[in-house]
């Protein structure tokens, strides 16, 4: 097992990320590293999943930020675009298909999205990685968005 994903283990053993499995706010379905698979819990909306599963990328983990993106589990896949969580505000922002090709969220904690967005280090610190970061700080955003007032649900099944 390579160094990343010694730490990566240790991280998901670890009091952050079990409190949020015990709330039921995310679940770790696998790992096939680089990649692991986990699945964040969603607010109730009519015609929408109760959870999205993010196929996440961690390489060099956590000296370098993951990337995720929303993944369709049932035929190994990036989640169709009209899958996607939608609604206003923030949760139209991050969850965009159509940034980046639908490779990443756009998030300041994700890897891909913070390139050549070096102003949101000043405008959302909280949400900046850094090497002494796990995986949970990007648990936290995706599920604090999946379960705010801006999430509507998704286009459609």
């Amino acid at each position: 097992m390579q160094p990343d994903e010694r730490v990566f283990r240790t991280h998901i053993e670890a009091g952050p990320f079990q409190s949020g499995v015990d709330r039921g706010r995310w679940r770790l379905l696998s790992i096939a590293w680089p990649y692991a698979f986990i699945t964040i819990s969603a607010v109730a909306r009519e015609r929408a999943p109760g959870e999205y599963t993010f196929r996440f990328e961690c390489s060099n983990y956590p000296q370098t930020a993951p990337t995720a993106q929303p993944w369709d589990v049932e035929h190994g896949r990036p989640l169709e675009p009209r899958c996607w969580p939608i609604g206003r505000g923030r949760v139209q922002v991050a969850f965009n298909p159509n940034w980046n090709n639908g490779q990443c969220l756009y998030l300041p904690c994700d890897r891909l999205s913070i390139v050549g967005h070096d102003a949101w280090r000043d405008q959302h610190l909280a949400m900046i990685w850094s090497s002494a970061s796990n995986i949970t700080l990007y648990l936290r955003i995706v599920h604090d968005l999946l379960n705010s007032s801006d999430y509507t649900g998704t286009l459609g099944t």
